[in-house]
């Protein structure tokens, strides 16, 4: 009977002690240049794109690459953040950025529309994932 008594405190500890890991929560946001989203106190900016991926249907000795340049500002700080997707060296495409205090990743989901042989007047639009870790 002690045994089964132990083995019941036991296996409570065991089962109620786990800490619950917290959730995250992911936001999508699409960005045009020069527009901002608020995040909380802070504010996320794409100042500019840099887009030298190959064009569809042409034939290219690299893929090339995208490019997007942010600017947050939190707590009067501004601070540039670049995301790239391609071949982009050392640039990655996602970023860990703290904001008010709390930990994010900023990763760079696509640069629309893609590029084409004749120059389009579409908008660029760069679509991101924030995710609170």
């Amino acid at each position: 009977m002690k045994n089964l008594i132990f083995l019941f405190i036991a296996l409570s500890i065991f089962v109620f002690g786990c800490k619950k890991k917290s959730e995250t929560k992911t936001t999508n946001y699409d960005f045009e240049i020069n527009t901002s989203k608020s995040i909380g106190a802070s504010t996320l900016a794409l100042k500019s794109i840099s887009d030298n991926r190959c064009p569809i249907n042409a034939d290219c000795i690299s893929g090339g690459s995208a490019t997007a340049h942010f600017k947050l500002t939190a707590n009067n700080i501004d601070q540039e953040i670049i995301l790239c997707k391609g071949e982009c060296g050392t640039v990655g495409s996602v970023a860990n950025i703290k904001i008010n205090g709390i930990n994010y990743s900023l990763k760079l989901i696509e640069i629309t529309p893609y590029p084409q042989f004749q120059k389009s007047n579409s908008t660029k639009t760069v679509k991101v994932e924030l995710t609170r870790v």
